[in-house]
């Protein structure tokens, strides 16, 4: 049961299960506290159940100078628990709800090499791990196809975008503008359009949201990779990660964060944006057609290929002989130094922008307004990247 209070817009909540938060309004010379409700019960809830299975086989050859693990799985979901996204005339953000049923298989690979053992003191290891998954929804509540307001679709990823697909900027001499883009401009962004044409070639309809993609944000495959080299008493070991394909959502340059607005009210990213004498640009002519304060369809200049390899530590150690160690009583002694995200071997996302690509938010964070990627998504945002760290210490043992 639901109580309006005194206060407009001010809701207090009465049923149990309910998700309150406090919230304070200025009145006058003082102010009062009350609560509203961010999230409904749903008595319904259930549990998920999954079925999986999965097939493994170890094995080592040459001598066991290399063995490795390859394992595939397959799981099957039901029931699956999701925070179900309500549209803003409800006065309530979401609740949770079992939506559905969803299928995952995969599969990992690991292997681990000794290339050189204790040849005139030197040593020498190396170790990669690669692993993929596909995930796709195989029903909705209800007996739904379509979830749009959520982002959810059968036969498709449970993380996906349903936005337009960006194919460009409209140029001065393209044909179709002013029927795909009625009141469009030279330097705006270009979408791709799925309809159909007329006998002469035309365009049926200008862009709509008929046109919005389900784009996948799954990677192809990705994993991790290790080194180690040894001589004598020093070791210098290596530790990477990368990813092949798929979706990074960047925040801060698309139109949920305030921080690519393209209109000269406050400072914004820097990017290669549009003007005739640089038509060749990715970003739009400042100033060009928007969608509440943004770049018209300004989401789209937010996704970036993911591809990555990067260091994540280097690591240099010596470990002092034991014979020097005796006299004091110490078994073992060990000093290091290690940095720490070194940098980034390859990523066009960082080669653009300077930036880590490892997400490091979720998509309802650190937005200046109301974001349209769902909570669930992860994002790079205002969130605090991945910071190059220096460490030095010793291990001691008595």
């Amino acid at each position: 049961m639901l109580l309006c209070s005194v206060f407009p817009f001010f809701y207090v909540a009465r049923e149990e299960g309910q998700k309150l938060y406090p919230e304070s309004r200025n009145f006058g010379d003082s102010f009062a506290t009350g609560f509203y409700v961010s999230e409904l019960p749903n008595p319904n809830l259930g549990w998920e159940f999954t079925e999986t299975m999965n097939y493994g086989l170890d094995f080592s050859l040459l001598s066991h100078r290399l063995s490795g693990t390859f394992e595939y799985y397959q799981q099957t979901t039901k029931d699956l628990l999701f925070r179900v996204n309500l549209p803003s005339t409800s006065g309530v953000g979401s609740y949770m709800a079992n939506i559905g049923e969803s299928e995952n298989k995969g599969f990992e690979l690991s292997l681990n090499g000794v290339i050189v053992d204790d040849r005139n003191g030197w040593s020498w290891d190396a170790g990669i791990n690669l692993y993929a998954n596909r995930n796709k929804l195989t029903k909705l509540a209800s007996g739904q196809e379509r979830d749009e307001n959520n982002w959810w679709f059968v036969g498709h990823p449970i993380d996906v975008i349903f936005d337009y697909e960006k194919v460009g900027l409209w140029q001065e001499d393209d044909a179709h503008r002013d029927i795909l883009e009625p009141g469009g401009n030279a330097g705006m962004i270009k979408v791709k359009y799925t309809g159909e044409y007329n006998a002469d070639g035309t365009p049926v309809r200008a862009i709509g949201p008929d046109d919005r993609q389900i784009l996948s944000l799954e990677p192809k495959f990705q994993g991790g990779f290790n080194t180690r080299v040894a001589y004598k008493n020093w070791d210098l070991s290596v530790v990477g990660a990368f990813k092949k394909d798929g979706v990074l959502i960047s925040t801060l340059h698309s139109s949920s964060g305030y921080l690519n607005m393209m209109s000269g009210r406050r400072n914004n990213v820097k990017v290669d944006y549009w003007t005739p004498e640089n038509t060749g640009a990715k970003y739009p002519k400042p100033g060009g057609v928007v969608s509440n304060d943004n770049p018209k369809y300004g989401s789209t200049l937010g996704y970036f290929d993911a591809t990555y390899m990067k260091v994540r530590t280097i690591t240099l150690g010596y470990n002092f002989n034991k014979s020097l160690l005796d006299n004091f009583g110490i078994e073992r002694l060990r000093m290091y130094a290690t940095i720490q995200n070194p940098f980034v071997m390859f990523s066009p996302f960082n080669d653009e922008t300077g930036l880590d690509p490892e997400t490091n938010s979720y998509g309802d964070e650190n937005a200046a307004v109301t974001t349209q990627y769902k909570q669930r998504l992860l994002t790079v945002g205002t969130n605090s990247p991945a910071t190059r760290n220096f460490l030095f210490g010793l291990n001691l043992t008595f």
